[in-house]
């Protein structure tokens, strides 16, 4: 069994000014319609720092960035799925001008935890 942990911070303001420059082609390009459907520059920068930490802990997959996907579960804690053979763990925090993600992924079997 590998275990591979993969972080990523993001600066707010920043990340808020590339999505303007960005429009909607990069929105498409880094998250799915239900990640980013209502959501403010703060929780989508939660979400591409969940996404950023994923590939740091598994590698690069071709899908990149839609290859993970971000829900909420029904205790609201979030969720991040993909089809790869990763058992993947997020936490994710935001503190001011910041969102920090921090992955953790097995290659154990998933349980029969649904691939995505």
């Amino acid at each position: 069994m590998a275990l591979k942990v993969g972080c990523d911070i993001v600066f707010i303001p920043r990340f808020e000014k590339a999505l303007r420059e960005g429009g909607e082609e990069l929105r498409r390009r880094l998250f799915a319609p239900h990640e980013s459907e209502g959501a403010g520059p703060e929780r989508l920068a939660g979400i591409f720092a969940a996404k950023e930490a994923a590939l740091k802990a598994v590698g690069a997959p071709a899908g990149g960035w839609l290859e993970f996907s971000l829900e909420r579960g029904e205790d609201g804690a979030p969720r991040l799925s993909t089809t790869l053979p990763w058992l993947l763990e997020v936490s994710i925090s935001h503190d001011g001008d910041y969102a920090l993600a921090v992955v953790a992924a097995s290659e154990e079997e998933k349980n029969g935890q649904e691939h995505r």
